[in-house]
């Protein structure tokens, strides 16, 4: 027999833990600039990557669409193709393997068909899925926002 389930509409708590991964989000944007290094997204984001229990998996799900929300705010700010320039960045920066992971990825960066996609590379990229997407934006913050986070928080609609 199958049953309907309601859904129930965000609240205060739901609300809660968006606001909390946004911070971490920018956090491990913020430290992905300033170390130049891949960990940070790992540090921060990779606990989310994989759960198992259904709680988890929405968590999963809740960072995946911020980020790929955040990566098409910066794609509609800055317009024109910021793929390629933003892989080189990467590779320059965080490693050539870091660049081909966040290839995968990089959908948001070309239209909302194209982000659609990229869930579809979830369990191979594993635990580098959602961070290659930081890394992403890091490139982004430092190719168009001179470096400077807030730049990103200012697009997404967060204040510092």
């Amino acid at each position: 027999m199958v049953t309907k389930s309601r859904v129930k509409a965000p609240g205060p708590a739901e609300d809660a833990i968006a606001e909390r991964i946004s911070e971490l989000i920018l956090d491990a944007v913020t430290h992905t600039l300033s170390e130049r290094s891949p960990e940070p997204g790992r540090r921060y984001l990779s606990a989310f990557s994989g759960g198992f229990t259904d709680e988890q998996r929405a968590t999963e799900l809740m960072v995946t669409l911020i980020l790929v929300r955040w990566l098409s705010a910066a794609r509609d700010e800055v317009g024109g193709d910021l793929v390629e320039a933003v892989l080189t960045w990467i590779e320059q920066e965080l490693g050539k393997r870091c660049a081909l992971r966040a290839r995968y990825t990089s959908g948001p960066l070309v239209d909302e068909d194209s982000a659609a996609q990229i869930i579809r590379y979830r369990e191979g990229l594993g635990p580098d899925f959602l961070p290659s997407m930081v890394w992403q934006l890091a490139a982004v913050v430092a190719l168009h926002g001179d470096g400077d986070p807030r730049w990103l928080a200012e697009r997404v609609g967060r204040s510092s």
